[in-house]
């Protein structure tokens, strides 16, 4: 450049040029450079590089690209498409983007700012509050820019919102309506009296309705007389058509299909799933989602619930059937005497003996082993008084007369409280690794996205999921399959007792020679529903 008083020109600093003829050097235009001294013209950087006004090298990556990891500048222009990255998807990248300043739009989460994978977050039941919680760090965005410097938590949530997808709270005892407002917990004490009150009622409901039910004198009253009357022809025709196995296979795939969310991460159409989303909620037995918010319970005390309601149901409605076979028993008018019954030792003073040489553990054993031959294999037709049997007799076909509606509950009830319990494990995977460094990841329950999955919280969650596997996804199995194996011989004889009329709900329907297979069947739901979530997703 010619400067005025100088007899010669002098060569233009570096990242600035001239052209011939001009009195003053000029910066490099935005996107070149001129790295030496006197260069004639600004050269546009490397793809997919840029720079600023009057630079001497091109050291950062240009619009829609970010930049991998830091780096010496002179490393990053030799080898730009080493360090610089296409920006990834949903994500905004301008001039000068770097791995941890990717612009994340609202509506958009990620894990960690070492992570160039993008999460969109669920509106989780609402409209659009997904774009509510997660605000995002957009550059421009100034409106999410202040709501994030007030917040003071996750950088990607709006206020009042943490966790993976801004799902939580930040207010402690609060939980997410809506999908994007936070309101406080009832108290739990409160809920507890409430749903022991449900259950109660229920309980109460359905033991009048069976006591109003045995009551043939009353089919001749007024009004309730009808509701009696058709209340048989119901059940007659849903007999005469064989409708439970119908239902059976019905029920069956619906349980399998309520799970498909959960389970596989699937979800059919909502023109299918609108209407069987709110009885899933009614027969997942989860009694405490209907007065307590899950965020406010933890998923270690709801799976508490949802595995312990349904074992006091069926003790209590076992226990009302004993006992209401004992209370027969004892208003029962005593049998006569016979002549067997003298006062000589005659022919029980042998057995007496053998009684009086075996220890108190052993008899009692013994004991309820004869009681329950004799009361499986009891004819009550052929048997005029209670009180011809003894009281132990009599509480183990109590316990049988309520068998069928205890079958019918663990049918009912086991394939979604098994889901529940093997969701202990199953957990929402975010990557947290860059790009080029080996997969990392952190993972997040996903009924509880409070509990990050691998942590002593998780493991004590797991830890009692374990004893509940054996309680009901095993327990249930074995129940099946031994009541089946108990009946193989009365079902190939032809000659039915009370064990095989009591459990007829897991034979009745299928051929003698497939008596069995109602416990394939069980195995097959299981298997469907929970024991698959022991797969790890990232080898599922």
């Amino acid at each position: 450049a010619a400067t005025a008083g100088l007899s010669k020109c002098e060569r233009c600093e570096p990242g600035t040029t001239s052209g011939v003829g001009s009195s003053a050097c000029s910066e490099c235009a935005a996107g070149t450079y001129a790295a030496n001294p006197g260069q004639g013209q600004c050269v546009p950087c490397p793809y997919p590089l840029g720079s600023e006004r009057g630079a001497v090298i091109c050291s950062f990556c240009q619009k829609d690209f970010y930049l991998l990891q830091s780096a010496d500048p002179a490393e990053i222009f030799s080898s730009p498409t080493h360090y610089c990255k296409p920006c990834p998807p949903n994500a905004q990248c301008s001039d000068n983007t770097s791995l941890a300043s990717i612009g994340v739009p609202t509506g958009y989460w990620r894990a960690s700012p070492s992570s160039a994978v993008l999460t969109a977050c669920r509106d989780l039941g609402g409209d659009r509050a997904g774009e509510a919680r997660c605000a995002g760090n957009e550059r421009g965005a100034k409106q999410a820019s202040r709501r994030l410097e007030e917040a003071g938590s996750d950088e990607y949530c709006a206020p009042g919102f943490t966790g993976p997808e801004c799902q939580l709270c930040a207010a402690e005892n609060h939980y997410l309506v809506g999908g994007d407002e936070c309101k406080e917990c009832a108290p739990r004490a409160a809920v507890a009296g409430r749903i022991v009150a449900l259950v109660m009622c229920v309980c109460a409901a359905c033991g009048l309705a069976v006591w109003a039910y045995s009551m043939t004198e009353w089919r001749k009253k007024r009004y309730i007389g009808r509701l009696l009357r058709f209340a048989d022809r119901a059940v007659y025709i849903y007999v005469a058509i064989g409708l439970t196995a119908k239902t059976k296979v019905l029920f069956g795939f619906y349980q399998i299909c309520t799970v498909l969310s959960s389970t596989y991460s699937a979800r059919l159409p909502d023109k299918y799933t609108s209407w069987t989303d709110n009885l899933a909620n009614t027969i997942s037995i989860d009694w405490s989602g209907f007065f307590l918010p899950e965020q406010c319970l933890g998923y270690g005390l709801r799976l508490l619930t949802i595995a312990l309601s349904p074992v006091a149901l069926i003790t209590l409605l076992l226990g009302t059937g004993i006992a209401l076979r004992l209370r027969r028993w004892r208003a029962a008018p005593p049998p006569r005497p016979t002549e067997a019954s003298g006062s000589g030792p005659g022919p029980g003073a042998d057995t007496g003996l053998v009684e009086a040489s075996m220890s108190m553990v052993e008899a009692s054993i013994a004991s309820a082993i004869s009681a329950i031959a004799e009361a499986i294999n009891t004819d009550e037709s052929k048997v005029s008084a209670s009180h011809a049997r003894a009281w132990k007799v009599e509480a183990v076909l109590g316990l049988l007369d309520l068998t069928p509606a205890g079958l019918v509950l663990v049918f009912c009830f086991v394939p979604s409280i098994s889901a529940s319990i093997f969701r202990s494990w199953s957990c929402q995977a975010y990557t947290i690794s860059p790009p080029n460094e080996p997969l990392e990841q952190v993972s997040y329950m996903r009924q509880d996205a409070s509990v990050e999955c691998g942590t002593e919280d998780h493991e004590s969650i797991t830890d009692v999921a374990v004893g509940f596997i054996v309680l009901w996804p095993v327990g249930s199995l074995v129940l099946f399959t031994s009541l089946l194996a108990a009946c193989y011989k009365p079902l190939q004889a032809k000659s039915p007792n009370a064990l095989t009329r009591a459990t007829a709900f897991l034979h009745r329907e299928y051929e003698k020679t497939w008596y069995w297979w109602e416990a394939v069947e069980l195995a097959r739901k299981l298997v469907l529903t929970g024991f698959v979530l022991l797969i790890p997703e990232k080898n599922a």
